[in-house]
């Protein structure tokens, strides 16, 4: 498999991915003199692999149940993200990078951390657009890095901090305290819609 520009470490069935080499080191050779025995093992094996390859394996997993990412060199914490079920290595950074990725690039254009309490504090409705991001914008430019076409979009204030977001008059509840993978999971809700609408369209012609 032919990976992005980032580096990944799998250690203890987590996908742990970083911004570049030399964070992955750094960050595993901390762990490697804080460590002895089996665990001293473990992390050597990811230092080793790391001289040779963008993907660095303990000795001892075979498969990922959840993906952690460093998406800031400044940030000391990682973004995590639960897997609904274990997937292999391969598979896991594949689901990284057509996923994932795309999710984090677009809201590192318009700001959003995840890491935070609240990452769309200064987001709103429509109605708010001179005051605050606009929900509406930032879903549109999801979806269509994910190959869904929109017609229409808008966004209305549901209550304190709860969001209605049309999409092609299909309805979704989101919040300002959405967290990334609560961002995955309305992404998710919203392609699977529309493939299958599109797909029901198919069959009846």
């Amino acid at each position: 498999m032919k990976y992005n520009d980032k580096i990944y470490t799998v250690c203890y069935d987590t996908l742990d991915v970083f911004n570049s080499k030399e964070d992955a080191k750094r960050f595993y050779s901390e762990c490697y003199y804080m460590s002895e025995g089996a665990e001293h093992e473990r992390y050597a094996s990811i230092l080793v692999d790391l001289n040779f390859s963008n993907l660095g394996k303990d000795n001892v997993s075979i498969d990922c149940r959840e993906i952690k990412i460093k998406n800031n060199d400044n940030e000391s914490k990682f973004l995590s993200v639960q897997l609904k079920e274990r997937l292999s290595i391969e598979d896991t950074i594949k689901y990284y990078e057509e996923k994932i990725q795309p999710i984090l690039e677009v809201s590192d254009e318009y700001g959003i951390y995840f890491t935070g309490r609240n990452p769309f504090e200064d987001f709103g409705s429509d109605a708010e657009g001179n005051t605050n991001f606009s929900f509406s914008n930032y879903y549109k430019e999801l979806l269509e890095k994910f190959g869904i076409d929109v017609d229409n979009i808008y966004t209305d204030d549901w209550s304190d901090g709860k969001y209605k977001l049309v999409v092609n008059n299909e309805e979704f509840k989101i919040t300002a305290w959405d967290d990334l993978e609560g961002v995955i999971d309305n992404v998710d809700s919203m392609i699977e819609l529309f493939k299958s609408k599109e797909l029901k369209g198919e069959l009846e012609i």
